[in-house]
């Protein structure tokens, strides 16, 4: 079966491998995608376990067969948005093998919007390492996260520019420009090689318009390596340039340090820093430290090192309050340099947020950031969550939606639209968003928490706790301990919450505690004494969830006491009814 089908709420692209539920898509991986393809084409007979085994490994590779199979189809069925239990679309026939049960239609595709949209979409692909070897990984990568970042201030609001996440996972992925453009929804392509040899590096680059896979220009660069791996920034500043001639008028960008080893060492930082998770922010950090010993005023590195910090406050890995306090000094700094530094502004913003309970100013802040780079998926992601945990009303969701549309493949930016659904009180479509987040990276906790939060909104308890499955309960973190907790609650095992509240109540030496989904357990419990205990030591220790608590509906119980209302004036928020 080839083209576009569809069944029940559910949309299949086949040939971009594509699975859209409303306003979501998701694209399938490889095994998932072949079993789909597998029920697809005999639509309500058994697939056995042998015909899987000749789909998916027809060459008779040595696999754990048992555990690839089930753990393809729970990946399946997270994108499908199905239930094992209660199944709608894929049927498991112990001892025999899997069933296509939907009801299928087919579903013609939309015809291509025209080229000339409003505002066109751009991304640039990660360029070659045309000489393979493994040390000039980190140059090729650095380079294109330079063009990104050139582009996306050079184009302001006249052209969406796509985050990094997105782009390199295309990375040594060999599909036409029509492919890509209709998997991103861009309208624009940017490729490249580079070739180190000896001192000399050659960058070549061109652009393509994807609908028609039409180049519209190439160039080639080349300089000598003696200027170090600054040299990054020229061309980029160049090509960039050169770039926005064939799109748009040309506007004026910032530069980098011009100092070789200050560059370097902050092009590994942010190779680190965009590791999953947490796993690379004190190791980004040491390196951005480095590039500033050597260039005191790179504010580049200032600023990726008070997103860094910012991070680590969010990840609860750090003491909050310090966290937060550096990353505010780091944007400080940055922006004495560079006053046009969007990150930066980002942190402003968010610090404001978090630190001083200033609306104004974080609102303010998040403009100015926008308004420099309207295609910064963070500003959008940030601004989104300032939005939401005051008024989730359809500017949250919108902003939401941008970060995502900036970075669409990013778990990072999917959970954060969770997140701001959840606090909307669109449960379904929450849980849409991090069970597709769950569907890319099975123990990501943060989408964990996510979809565990709004199952048990929507009377899933029993469904909220199997979201933590895929991880031992004693590996997870407390803030993930913590929303377990609140789900077994929901689902009556009130003796395994309390074992989780007792256990997030006496820390481990150099484990944080986020105070605020410790009160939420303690509220799912009935405890709310200590829910208000918790939530003070939240507003005291700065925690970033703090100021969510007007609109969470955890705290809905709590919302009557005078102390939520002297709560919420003390945080400068006015409660919710």
């Amino acid at each position: 079966m080839t083209g576009t089908v569809r069944f029940g709420d559910v949309e299949i692209d086949l040939r971009l491998r594509e699975v859209r539920r409303g306003a979501a898509a998701v694209r399938l991986q490889e095994q998932p995608f072949q079993l789909l393809a597998l029920m697809l084409d005999r639509p309500g007979d058994v697939v056995s376990r042998d015909d899987i085994r000749q789909r998916l490994w027809p060459d008779g590779t040595s696999v754990d067969f048992e555990h690839s199979v089930n753990a393809a189809i729970k990946r399946l069925r997270a994108v499908l948005g199905d239930d094992a239990a209660r199944p709608r679309f894929v049927e498991t026939l112990p001892r025999l093998g899997y069933r296509f049960i939907g009801q299928l239609e087919a579903a013609p595709r939309e015809p291509d919007p025209p080229l000339a949209a409003a505002r066109p979409r751009l991304v640039v692909l990660p360029f070659l390492n045309i000489t393979g070897i493994p040390c000039h990984e980190a140059f090729c990568d650095g380079f294109t996260e330079e063009l990104i970042a050139q582009l996306g201030a050079r184009f302001a609001d006249r052209v969406g520019v796509l985050a990094r996440t997105s782009a390199m996972l295309y990375k040594d992925v060999r599909r036409g420009a029509a492919d890509i453009g209709e998997s991103l929804r861009v309208d624009f392509l940017v490729e490249g090689s580079i070739r180190v040899a000896g001192d000399r590096v050659r960058i070549t680059s061109q652009l393509i318009e994807t609908r028609g896979e039409t180049h519209l220009w190439a160039q080639s660069y080349d300089r000598p390596l003696t200027d170090g791996i600054a040299v990054q920034t020229e061309v980029a500043s160049q090509m960039a340039h050169a770039l926005t001639r064939e799109i748009v008028p040309p506007t004026e960008s910032t530069a980098a340090s011009q100092i070789p080893s200050a560059y370097e060492a902050y092009l590994t930082g942010r190779f680190h820093w965009h590791r999953p998770g947490f796993v690379g922010l004190r190791t980004a950090i040491t390196y951005y430290d480095q590039a500033i010993a050597q260039d005191p005023r790179f504010g580049r590195a200032h600023s990726s090192r008070a997103r860094a910090f910012l991070s680590l406050s969010e990840y609860y890995v750090m003491d909050t309050l310090e966290a937060l306090r550096t990353a505010r000094a780091s944007a400080e700094r940055a922006l004495e340099i560079d006053d046009t530094d969007c990150d930066a502004w980002v942190v402003m913003a968010e610090t404001r947020r978090t630190l001083d309970w200033d609306a104004e100013g974080a609102r303010a802040a998040f403009k100015q950031a926008l308004l420099l780079n309207p295609s910064n998926e963070a500003a959008h992601r940030y601004y989104a969550w300032f939005v939401g945990v005051r008024k989730p009303d359809a500017e949250a969701l919108a902003a939401a939606d941008r970060a995502f549309n900036l970075d669409p493949l990013c778990i990072a930016m999917q959970t954060a639209a969770a997140d701001v659904r959840y606090l909307a009180g669109d449960y379904e479509g929450s849980l849409t968003r991090s069970r597709h987040v769950l569907a890319m990276e099975p123990d990501f906790e943060r989408a964990m928490r996510s979809a565990a939060a709004a199952l048990v909104q929507v009377g899933e308890g029993a469904q909220a706790v199997a979201v933590f499955d895929a991880l031992p309960e004693k590996s997870l973190t407390p803030a993930s301990a913590a929303v377990k907790g609140c789900a077994l609650a929901a689902a009556g095992a009130i003796d395994r919450a309390r074992a989780l509240q007792r256990r997030l109540q006496k820390p481990t030496a150099g484990e944080i505690i986020s105070p605020y989904h410790l009160a939420a357990l303690n509220a799912a419990l009935g405890d709310v004494d200590c829910a208000f205990e918790r939530l003070e030591a939240a507003r005291q220790t700065r925690d970033p969830w703090i100021d969510a608590c007007m609109v969470d509906p955890r705290f809905v119980p709590l919302r009557q006491d005078a102390r939520f209302s002297s709560l919420c004036a003390r945080l400068q928020l006015v409660p919710a009814h």
